[in-house]
C-alpha cells in the first residue's frame, strides 16, 4: 500500500509470476516499470500534482508559496509533479525543504519557513510525519496555509496532528463509500465491525478486479488474468473500471476529489 514499497517489491513479485494489484500507490513509476501483471486501483502523482498545482494557481494566486516533502519515492515524486505544474501557471515556489523523515522535530524547518515569509506550503509525505509537523507548525502560532495529498485519508494522520489536522485540505479518490454501486460492500464491512475508510473500497475493488480476470481467462495464471483484465471494462463497486496497457485505472469520474478533516470525520470540499 506503499509507493516506496511496491516499486522495490515489484520486479519480485512479478519474477515470481504473481499477479499485483495496488489500492494506494500513486508514484508514477509503479506503472513505468513495465511489468504488465502489475495494475493499480488509485490515481498517479502525475495527476495528483497538478490538481493541487491549480488549487494553488486558483485560490492562492499572488501568494508565497512553498513545497515542504519528505524522503521517499513517494514523497518525492508528488512534489516534483506540483513543482512542475506550479512553475506552468508561472509560480516559483520560494522554498522547497526536503526533511528527514520519522523525526521528532521539524522545528528548523519550519522557522525556515516562517524566515522566508511563506503564506502557503505544498505538504507531501507519510501521514505521520505529516501531522507531526503540522502540530509543531500550529504551536509556534503559524497562519501558514497548508495544503496536502492522500496521505492525510489515513487516521494516523489526524491522530498525530490533532486539532492542528482539522480542516487542512487534502487530495484523494472521490468517496467511494457514496457510491450507489458500493453500497452492499459498505454493509457488509460494517456487519463486521469494521469502517469503509481510508484505501479500503479500493482493496475491495482490487479483489473484484481479481476475481474477474481469473473468471475470464479461466486460469489463475498471472499474464492470462492481467490480458483479460485489460480486455474490457470490469464492473466494481467503483462502477465500471478499465486498466491501460501500462496498468493505470480509468474511470467515468476525476482521480481525485478535495477533502478536509472535521470533528474526527473526512469530508468533501465544495471546491
Amino acid at each position: 500500500s506503499c509507493s516506496m514499497a511496491t516499486i522495490a517489491s515489484a520486479p519480485v513479485y512479478a519474477s515470481h509470476h504473481v499477479l499485483q494489484i495496488t489500492p494506494a500507490s500513486t508514484n508514477p513509476r509503479v506503472t513505468e516499470m513495465g511489468i504488465s501483471t502489475l495494475f493499480r486501483m488509485i490515481g498517479r502523482d502525475d495527476v495528483q500534482g497538478e490538481v493541487a498545482a491549480e488549487r494553488i494557481a486558483t485560490l492562492h494566486a499572488g501568494k508565497k508559496t512553498a513545497v515542504l516533502y519528505f524522503r521517499g519515492s513517494y514523497s518525492e515524486g508528488l512534489a516534483a509533479t506540483a513543482i512542475a505544474g506550479l512553475n506552468r501557471r508561472g509560480i516559483q515556489p520560494i522554498k522547497i525543504i526536503k526533511a528527514a523523515a520519522s523525526a521528532s522535530s521539524y522545528v528548523d524547518n519550519i522557522e525556515a519557513l516562517i524566515d522566508a515569509g511563506v503564506e502557503v506550503l505544498y505538504l507531501v509525505g507519510g501521514g505521520l510525519d505529516s501531522g507531526v509537523l503540522l502540530r509543531q507548525l500550529r504551536q509556534l502560532n503559524t497562519s501558514i496555509n497548508v495544503i496536502s495529498s492522500d496521505t492525510l485519508v489515513s487516521k494516523v494522520f489526524i491522530e498525530a496532528a490533532g486539532a492542528a489536522g482539522e480542516d487542512i485540505p487534502f487530495t484523494f479518490p472521490p468517496e467511494a463509500a457514496e457510491l450507489s454501486t458500493s453500497k452492499p460492500a459498505v454493509e457488509a464491512i460494517k456487519k463486521m465491525g469494521l469502517e469503509p475508510a481510508g484505501y479500503t473500497l479500493l482493496a475491495y475493488a482490487a479483489t473484484q478486479s481479481w476475481i474477474e480476470g481469473v473468471r475470464r481467462a479461466n486460469s489463475f495464471d498471472a499474464d492470462l488474468v492481467a490480458a483479460a483484465l485489460r480486455k474490457a471494462p470490469v464492473e466494481t463497486i467503483l462502477g465500471p473500471v478499465s486498466f491501460d496497457q501500462k496498468g493505470d485505472i480509468h474511470t467515468s469520474y476525476p482521480a481525485f476529489s478535495w477533502y478536509r478533516w472535521k470533528d474526527g470525520k473526512r469530508v468533501a470540499l465544495a471546491h
